[in-house]
């Protein structure tokens, strides 16, 4: 019986098996066509109405459009994230179909890279990557890629965590790298997790530079005032 492993990804589920390996849609992604076929089945029922009670002809074209246009993309988005694949890798087809992301749709193959044009798998990574303010990112995103022999880079999937769960998320990029690496028969670079260093600043009563550093009080504190002698003929009458 074939092994079968889910590896979770950003808005996607990578399934491994083991000849194939498939990068499908989430679920939360269903979202966006049940909404789609909720409007096209209320188009739909508000012209019945309409028709049953003679009204007005603008109205009709109109809900009509909606009708023609919501209800075949309900219906591809749902059949899609059902069954659909933005990702396939096969044993048998000796090959990695990319699928084309028409309209959110996934339709149709966009590229198609033969296992002998793999150069290998990284694991990239925007940990140390800092913003303007000069702060660590919130939240790590991990991506993982396929790079061909001519230097193009193909994503197949990416994993995303909160800085304090960054390990989690790279493991699970890492594991789908050496998946994919496995069954194409290429090398497989995984990431690693950067050592957190801490800041070399000296403690309170630390030595530093061969010198005894002594810590300053953080309770009273005096302000030493420079007293000024009175001026001439103050005390005079």
């Amino acid at each position: 019986m074939a092994q079968l492993e889910r590896i979770p990804l950003q808005r996607a589920v990578a399934v491994v098996r083991d000849d194939s390996i498939t990068v499908r849609p989430g679920r939360g992604r269903l979202v966006a066509p049940l909404i789609q076929a909720l409007l096209a089945g209320g188009a739909v029922w508000l012209v019945v109405q309409l028709l049953a009670r003679d009204g007005p002809l603008w109205l009709l074209m109109l809900l009509l459009v909606c009708t023609l246009i919501l209800g075949p993309a309900a219906i591809l988005g749902l059949v899609y994230n059902v069954a659909g694949s933005t990702v396939s890798i096969e044993r048998a087809k000796q090959a990695v179909c990319f699928q084309q992301g028409l309209l959110g749709l996934g339709l149709g193959t966009a590229e198609m890279v033969p296992f002998s044009r793999i150069d290998h798998v990284a694991v990239a990574g925007d940990y140390e990557q800092e913003l303007t303010s000069g702060e660590r990112q919130d939240f790590v995103q991990w991506d993982v890629r396929l790079v061909k022999d001519n230097g193009r880079v193909l994503a197949l999937g990416t994993a995303v965590a909160a800085r304090p769960f960054a390990a989690e998320a790279l493991a699970r990029a890492n594991r789908l790298a050496q998946a994919v690496g496995a069954l194409t028969g290429v090398e497989a670079r995984p990431a690693e997790l950067p050592a957190v260093t801490a800041a070399a600043a000296p403690a309170a009563g630390e030595r530093v530079g061969g010198a005894q550093r002594e810590a300053a009080p953080a309770g009273r504190r005096r302000l030493h005032r420079r007293r000024l002698p009175p001026p001439a003929g103050a005390g005079e009458e």
